[in-house]
């Protein structure tokens, strides 16, 4: 039997594949997103400049928090949490709902340094799709 292409589109399971191929396409504009790299400075001065890396927030491609010209020191350890706050106020939707936070391996491995990362999942209360945006933490003493 034969069909037209108008009895074909007017079929649900036409519409289902529809609806898949479109989530797959909105999945994976999400998982491919790059963020840019920028600088944060404290306004008083008392802490180092920070620059958080251009990187896709994904396990394999976190965001790197460091400072310029040299390493992450102890006395950096007190703003990590803070700087990560920022980096997600300013790349998150503002909508979307938090809902952990973990410590976990990551897929970015550097000489000498353990690849952890801090791994926050939020949702997108609309949708409730999960959205997950990892920080490296493997270069904080």
């Amino acid at each position: 039997m034969k069909h037209s292409r108008r009895q074909v589109m007017n079929t649900p399971l036409f519409g289902l594949i529809l609806l898949v191929l479109a989530g797959a396409v909105v999945a994976g504009e999400a998982v491919s997103k790059r963020y840019e790299s920028f600088e944060v400075r404290s306004q008083d001065g008392t802490s180092p400049t920070f620059i958080f890396s251009a990187a896709d927030a994904t396990s394999e491609s976190p965001i790197v928090i460091s400072v310029p010209g040299r390493k992450l020191t102890e006395a950096d350890r007190q703003h990590r949490v803070g700087l990560q706050k920022y980096w997600l106020s300013k790349n998150v939707p503002k909508d979307f709902e938090y809902r952990v936070r973990s410590l976990v391996e990551c897929g970015l491995q550097r000489p000498g340094e353990f690849a952890a990362c801090d791994h926050y999942v939020f949702v997108d209360p609309k949708s409730e799709q999960e959205f997950h945006y990892y920080i490296y933490v493997g270069n904080w003493p």
